[in-house]
């Protein structure tokens, strides 16, 4: 499972999102997140995490239905 760092940036119509960090470590995270929430003035940024997990691959699963 992977943390990540999104920062938002909010204008009159729209967002442009864009991962600045990622962990696989919770605490690691809210520390990077609160670093970038202490460190960023502008009113129109926002940092949230996101937990990513990796789909899971069914691929032994899938051959056995192809043969």
């Amino acid at each position: 499972m992977i943390y990540l760092i999104i920062k938002e940036v909010k204008f009159k119509h729209s967002s442009i999102y864009s991962v600045v960090s990622f962990t696989d470590n919770i605490d690691k995270a809210n520390d990077m997140l609160q670093g970038h929430n202490l460190i960023e003035k502008e009113d129109n940024i926002v940092y949230t995490i996101i937990k990513y997990e990796q789909p899971l691959k069914l691929e032994r699963e899938a051959a056995a239905w192809v043969k």
